[in-house]
C-alpha cells in the first residue's frame, strides 16, 4: 500500500478531495493532510508519502517553494497539482520541476481518480521493474549473490538459518512458509561430477546461471544457486499443474541448448512447503539423480500404459508437444507431423480420431504460434476444421501439413528484419546490462521462440553473438586505448571484471592485459 498526501490551505478542498476518492482501491492505504507547504514538508519528512495532491497558491510556503523543497529531497515523489488559476507560467514552472499533472479547479471527481491510478500504476510497474533488477544484479557474482547462496545452500543442508535471513528471501521473492517449492537440479554435460578446471567451462558454467537467472528469478518463478560441488540447482517456485512445471524445465533446457550448445539432465524433487523444507526436496532429487545418471533428458515419472489406443494417445501427445515447442523451427515440426500420420496408420486409428487429432495439433500450433509472434491466425484454423470435417484419412493429413507449412513459413518473411532490428539494438547498448530474455521482451516475443529465431537466421546463440560482439569492442578499446582493464570492462557490459576476464580469454586466447602486450609489442 502507498502514501499519499493532501495539501491545500482550504479545509473544504482537503477533506472533499479526502472523502471523495477510494483509497484503498486504488492502492492507498494512509492519507495525509496539510494546510500550509510548511506543515506539508514535515509530514513528508516524516511519512514519505509516495503521491502528493497540492495547491499552487498558500500561504507561507507556496505549492511551487515546496514542490522545490520536496524534489531536494526525493526525485521520485509523484506530483499532481491543482490550481484555480490557467496560469501559462504555472504550468511552465510545473513542468520544469517534473510534476505529473497540471489540473485546474473545479477538477472532475472520475478525473481526479483516474489520475491518481495512473500514478499508482507508474509506481507498481517502477517497483517491480526495481524488484527485478536487484534479482538480476545477482548474476554478476555480487557480494548479495554469495550471501544467497549461502543461505540457499543452508537450507538444502538443512543447517540452522538466522531468522533475517529467511526474512530477507521471503520478502525478496514475495512468498512465506506455506509457499508452495520443489528442488529442480540443472546438470550440464561438462559439470557432471562437479569438476571445472578450465576456463572454458568456468565462462559456460556462469552463462548458464546467468540465463536460468533470467528465466526463472527475474519472473519470480523460483531462486537459482550453485552447491558447493558446484551443481546448479533452482528451487522452483512449484505451479499447480506439473504441466506447468515440464514447460518450464523444457524451455530452461532448450534456452542453454540454444545458447550455450549444453546438453543437461533436469531433476526434479518431491513438492514441500516453504525455504525451511527444501532439504526434503533436494534429497529426493539428488537420490532420483544417483538412480538415473544415464542421458540427458527432465526426470519425470510417467505412467506406463499397455493399450494400443493409450500407446498411441501418449506417442501422440508427444509429438502435439514437439510441434507446439519448436514453432521456430519448421524441419523439426514436420518430421514430427509426419511421424504422427505414420503412427496413425501403425496404431490403425479410426478416421475420426486422426481427423480431431489433427485439428487439435493446428489449432496447438497456431496457439504456440500467436503466444510467440503476436499475429492471429484463427480465422486459418477455422477454415482448417470446416475443411476436415468431410476429408478422408490421406487429405485429413494433406489439408493439416498444408496448413503447417503456410503458418509457420510466414514468419520466415518478418524474420530478417527482427534479426537487423537486434543485432542493431544489442550495438547500442553492449554497455547495458542486456540478455536474452531482456531482448526478447523489447521485442515483445518468448525468449526461447526469439531464441531459436536468433540462431536459426544467424547461425549461432544471441548470447554467444552479445559476448562476442562485447569482446571485438573490448579488442579495439585495449588496442587503441590505455583504459585499465576492469574500466574496459564496464565499458562493454561487464560488471564483474573476472567473469570478463574468463570471456575474454575464451574468444581471444590470451588475457585482456596479455593481449594489449602482444598487440602493442607487434606494433
Amino acid at each position: 500500500m502507498y502514501k499519499a498526501l493532501i495539501v491545500d490551505d482550504e479545509r473544504i478542498i482537503r477533506q472533499g478531495i479526502r472523502m471523495v476518492v477510494p483509497w484503498e482501491r486504488l492502492g492507498i492505504g494512509e492519507v495525509f493532510m496539510a494546510s500550509s507547504g510548511q506543515e506539508a514538508l514535515g509530514i513528508f519528512k516524516e511519512e514519505r508519502p509516495d503521491i502528493m495532491i497540492t495547491d499552487i497558491r498558500m500561504t507561507e510556503v507556496t505549492g511551487l517553494e515546496l514542490i522545490s523543497q520536496i524534489r531536494e529531497l526525493n526525485e521520485d515523489l509523484k506530483i499532481i497539482v491543482l490550481t484555480g488559476y490557467d496560469s501559462f507560467e504555472y504550468a511552465r514552472e510545473c513542468l520544469r520541476m517534473r510534476v505529473d499533472e497540471f489540473l485546474l479547479k473545479p477538477v472532475d471527481e472520475e478525473y481526479l481518480i483516474q489520475t491518481i491510478q495512473k500514478l499508482v500504476t507508474i509506481l507498481d510497474e517502477t517497483k517491480e521493474k526495481e524488484v527485478v533488477e536487484k534479482r538480476m544484479s545477482r548474476i554478476k557474482g555480487t557480494a548479495e549473490q554469495s550471501r544467497l547462496e549461502g543461505v540457499m545452500n543452508d537450507f538444502i543442508m538443512n543447517r540452522e538459518v538466522p531468522e533475517k535471513n529467511l526474512y530477507m528471501l521471503e520478502e525478496l521473492y514475495d512468498c512465506d512458509s506455506k509457499t508452495p517449492m520443489q528442488i529442480m537440479l540443472v546438470i550440464p554435460a561438462i559439470n557432471w561430477n562437479g569438476n571445472i578446471d578450465d576456463d572454458n567451462a568456468s565462462f559456460t558454467r556462469i552463462t548458464m546461471k546467468t540465463l536460468v537467472i533470467s528465466v526463472v528469478d527475474a519472473q519470480n518463478r523460483g531462486v537459482t544457486f550453485e552447491t558447493g560441488n558446484g551443481i546448479l540447482v533452482t528451487a522452483v517456485f512449484s505451479p499447480e499443474t506439473s504441466d506447468e512445471l515440464e514447460a518450464l524445465a523444457e524451455d530452461i533446457s532448450s534456452l542453454l541448448q540454444q545458447e550455450c550448445d549444453v546438453k543437461v539432465k533436469i531433476v526434479l524433487g518431491g513438492k514441500v512447503e516453504g525455504f525451511s523444507q527444501l532439504h526434503i526436496s533436494y534429497n529426493e532429487a539428488m537420490l532420483l539423480l544417483e538412480q538415473k545418471k544415464d542421458g540427458y533428458q527432465t526426470v519425470l515419472e510417467r505412467k506406463v500404459t499397455k493399450s494400443r489406443l493409450e500407446m498411441f494417445r501418449e506417442i501422440y501427445a508427444e509429438l502435439k508437444n514437439v510441434m507446439s515447442s519448436n514453432v521456430g523451427n519448421t524441419e523439426k515440426v514436420m518430421r514430427a507431423f509426419d511421424s504422427f500420420c505414420m503412427a496413425t496408420d501403425s496404431y490403425n486409428i479410426s478416421d475420426s480420431y486422426l481427423k480431431k487429432c489433427c485439428f487439435e495439433i493446428a489449432s496447438s500450433v497456431n496457439f504456440s504460434y500467436l503466444v510467440d509472434s503476436g499475429d492471429d491466425r484463427s480465422k486459418a484454423v477455422n477454415a482448417l476444421m470446416t475443411s476436415l470435417v468431410n476429408a478422408n484419412r490421406q487429405e485429413a493429413c494433406e489439408i493439416t501439413r498444408k496448413f503447417l507449412e503456410t503458418l509457420l513459413d510466414s514468419q520466415r518473411d518478418d524474420s530478417n528484419e527482427i534479426i537487423s532490428k537486434t543485432k542493431r539494438y544489442i550495438q547500442e547498448n553492449l554497455s547495458r546490462d542486456i540478455s536474452v530474455t531482456s531482448i526478447a521482451e523489447t521485442f515483445y516475443l518468448t525468449p526461447n521462440y526469439f531464441s531459436r529465431l536468433f540462431k536459426r537466421v544467424t547461425g549461432e546463440g544471441c548470447n554467444e553473438y552479445i559476448v562476442r560482439k562485447r569482446i571485438e569492442q573490448a579488442q579495439l578499446l585495449l588496442e587503441t586505448t590505455n583504459f585499465k582493464s576492469g574500466q574496459i570492462a564496464s565499458m562493454v557490459g561487464y560488471r564483474d571484471n573476472n567473469y570478463f576476464s574468463l570471456a575474454f580469454k575464451k574468444y581471444v586466447g590470451v588475457s585482456p592485459t596479455q593481449y594489449r602486450k602482444d598487440i602493442r609489442e607487434k606494433g
